[in-house]
């Protein structure tokens, strides 16, 4: 009994805290590397049919398929190239996150933050405002320039429902 309470007590309080903190000790090497794969490659197959569609979409059409592309209204082109582009765009990011926490041998958020302040420091971090305010602060600072408070707002809406 007493292990258990010297490891309870280790740990954070709040369950959220202890499922962030099973999932970090948890050894997930080997599902971790496949499930980026999956994903890497799912990814990187998208990534090159959306630039192939985009290609063979960005040539002049032939004289068999003007027929085709004549159909076609502005609002169905447009959307087949937002359509594309939301393919690029996400696949390529997609991409990109899971080279990069391939390159930095993380698989959680936690270890990824953690890998970048190791790498770089606080020096990306933004420095905060001297004049920063909190949500409390802002909202008495628009009451105070229109000098209207919560109180006298409640009472006016009374004052005209009843009316």
């Amino acid at each position: 009994m007493g292990d258990v309470n010297a490891v309870s007590t280790s740990q954070p309080s709040t369950l959220s805290g202890h499922a962030l903190v099973a999932l970090d000790n948890i050894d997930t090497s080997n599902t971790a590397g496949f499930v980026k794969s999956v994903i890497g490659g799912t990814s990187l197959v998208t990534l090159l049919l959306g630039i192939r569609s985009a290609w063979k979409h960005a040539r002049q059409p032939e004289a068999a398929d003007l027929a085709a592309t004549q159909l076609l209204s502005g609002a169905a082109f447009a959307g087949k190239a937002l359509g594309v582009a939301t393919i690029i765009t996400v696949s390529g990011f997609t991409c990109i996150i899971v080279g990069v926490s391939a390159l930095l041998h993380v698989n959680t958020p936690r270890q990824f933050g953690a890998a970048m302040k190791q790498t770089f420091g606080d020096s990306l971090r933004l420095p905060q405002s001297a004049n920063s305010q909190t949500f409390e602060e802002f909202i008495k600072s628009i009451e105070t320039k229109t000098g209207i408070t919560e109180g006298q707002e409640e009472l006016g809406s009374q004052q005209i429902a009843t009316q």
